[in-house]
């Protein structure tokens, strides 16, 4: 297995109270897709602001949504070339997605989940993707990155 790492090279914009996908990681044919780590952090100033809901889904990319292309950078493993792709800092969003899990995180700071050993978000199906999607209730900044295994 290698490792790979898909983020949102610097800030993305989140507008108040509108969801926005920040990356995304694409199964590829013949694969498994195996989600380990995950991050997001925020640059909010105000002490007492409402939470930004953070969302795992999984999508059918039944519409792919428009976004930047990005290439997953490896970080672990015998040096190979991933077959999957990966998007970051969405402009229309995906279609058919499934929220697997959702935290609330305060705009003043993160969240760093390192997903236990056997029970990592997977994406089994070509051509289907994990992604990371943020609401804030108020318009900041976020920074992320998943540490994804492709095998």
């Amino acid at each position: 297995m290698a490792t790979y790492t898909v983020e949102t090279n610097g800030d993305v914009a989140l507008t108040a109270a509108t969801a926005k996908t920040i990356m995304s990681a694409i199964n590829a044919a013949n694969s498994i897709l195996k989600l380990v780590e995950l991050s997001v952090s925020f640059d909010g100033t105000t002490a007492n602001a409402e939470p930004v809901t953070v969302e795992l889904c999984s999508s059918t990319e039944a519409g792919a949504g428009t976004a930047t292309s990005h290439t997953p950078a490896q970080v672990s493993g015998p040096t190979r070339t991933i077959q999957g792709t990966a998007k970051r800092n969405f402009t229309a969003e995906p279609t058919v997605l499934t929220v697997l899990k959702r935290w609330l995180v305060h705009p003043q700071s993160g969240l760093l989940i390192q997903f236990p050993l056997g029970r990592e978000p997977m994406q089994v199906v070509t051509a289907d993707a994990l992604v990371v999607r943020c609401t804030a209730p108020a318009g900041v900044n976020v920074q992320g990155y998943m540490e994804i295994e492709e095998g």
